[in-house]
Parts: C-alpha cells; structure tokens; sequence
C-alpha cells in the first residue's frame, strides 16, 4: 500500500514582531493545508494578544502625560449605516453590506446584495458610505466580533448594522482607535454598559460615545502606532494565506480520495 503523502507535515512559524523564527512543528497523518491553517491560526491568536498587551503597556506607561477624552471628542462623526435597506438590484456592481458580510479584515462580497446608481446616491448623501481610516464595527447581533480599519476609498454602502467611527486624525491614530475598540476592557465596558436588546444586542452609539479613555498626545502615538499597523498587516497576510489553502484543500481532497490525482509517483 503506499505511503500516505500527508503522514510528516514540518510547518515554520515566525513571530513578527521579535523578528525570531520558532520551533519546527511536526504534524503525524493528516491534511497539510489544514495543518498549516490551525498553525497559522496559533501564530494570528498570539499576535492580536502581543497587540494587546502592546497596547495595554502602553497607556499604563504614558499615563501620567495621557489626556482624558471621550470618543466623541477624537471622532469626527459616531454614527452607523442606514436604515434603509434600499431594493436588492442584482444587476448592479455596487455592494450593500451589513454585518453578516463582515469579516477579520475586511467585506466578504461574494454573497452580499446591490444596489442601483440612484440608491448609491442616497448612500453618499446620508454618510453612508465608508472614507479611509474610518473605523467600521460590528454594532448589532455580535457586537464587536468584527472591527477593521477602511483601507480604501471604494463604491460601497453599509447598512444600519455596522457602525463607523471617523477619527480626527489630528488628535488620535487610527491604528490606535482600532487597538481600543481591540481591547478587553472595551468589550466588557459595552456588554456591561451600553448594549440593549435581548434577542438581537446592539450597540447603543449616543450612550457609547461617551465612553472616556486615557489619550497619550500624537507624538506618542506615532512611535507605536506604525507597530500595530505592520503587525494588523502581517495577520492580514496570514488570513489570506488562509483561504487559499482552503480553497486548495477543498479542490484537491476531493481528487485526491477519487483517484483522479495519483500520489503513487511520490517518495517519502
């Protein structure tokens, strides 16, 4: 009988930010792709907890010369997406999302709705339509789940599902908004505080922009907020990495138990 192609798998994992490379992993009998997945998954999990204690390092060190701020104050609007939901066109190329159609980094479009040029309109005029370093957050259902900074200027809509938080650039960081909203304590700070409903939670924005913080000024912001950035960026590269090995697996299991792909050939 031949050998299993999948019966050694050695997997490398790199921690970003202390630039070292760790121990060999070594994975008996099972789907490389899969394999590589759940490490990588390890490798994200310890750097959104590095980004956090980062984080909370941080404050505490720059306590003293912090300025006490609400998020009203170091945002440009609080608001969320409408509360229209505008028809469903499927003809159209512009996205209409909510928070099912969020994910870690980013929209999943493939299953979203659309709307027409007109509705888009509407959008724009009712703000809502994501700008760059707006901060988006999933604000009803799981709240928090999802929070992403808006990379990029595109034709898009959100609906009333999805809150966006627009930082004054000139007070705070967005990567430094984004490592709040991140936080423990912000999470606990809404369950406990400012969400209402019982079968579908949301988030209560007039209440929730309220909530204070200590604001270290931008000259401290800026020596570590580029940090925070290249590590979001690296878990970015890492989820994408992700699902394309997905995507492989899911091609090539199915040829693979069929017969179609021989591993025969392949020498252990």
């Amino acid at each position: 009988m031949a050998s299993s192609p999948f019966a050694f798998i050695t997997i490398l994992t790199t921690d970003t930010v202390n630039k070292t490379t760790s121990d060999e992993i070594a994975i008996g009998a099972t789907n490389p792709c899969t394999a590589s997945q759940n490490t990588s998954s390890m490798v994200n999990n310890n750097l959104q907890q590095q980004i956090q204690t980062l984080f909370a390092d941080w404050i505490l060190t720059n306590r003293q010369s912090a300025t006490e701020v609400a998020l009203s104050e170091v945002c440009i609007k609080v608001t969320d997406g409408s509360h229209f939901s505008p028809k469903d066109d499927p003809a159209s190329s512009i996205p209409m999302l909510s928070v099912k159609n969020m994910r870690e980094f980013d929209f999943d479009l493939t299953s979203c709705k659309h709307i027409c040029d007109e509705d888009y309109e509407k959008m724009v005029a009712n703000d809502c339509v994501p700008q760059v370093n707006d901060i988006l957050v999933a604000k009803d259902g799981s709240y928090l789940k999802e929070i992403f900074i808006c990379n990029e200027q595109r034709k898009i809509a959100i609906l009333s599902s999805i809150a966006i938080f627009r930082p004054d650039t000139t007070i705070i960081h967005p990567e430094i908004l984004l490592a709040f909203f991140k936080s423990p304590h912000v999470l606990r700070e809404v369950r406990d505080n400012y969400v209402s409903g019982s079968a579908l939670p949301r988030i209560v924005l007039k209440d929730f922009k309220k909530l204070t913080f200590a604001l270290p000024n931008m000259d401290i912001q800026n020596q570590i907020a580029p940090l925070f950035a290249s590590v979001r960026e690296q878990i970015a590269v890492n989820v994408a990495e992700n699902k394309y090995l997905a995507q492989l697996r899911d091609t090539l299991l199915p040829k693979l138990m069929s017969g179609e792909v021989s591993v025969d050939s392949i020498r252990l």
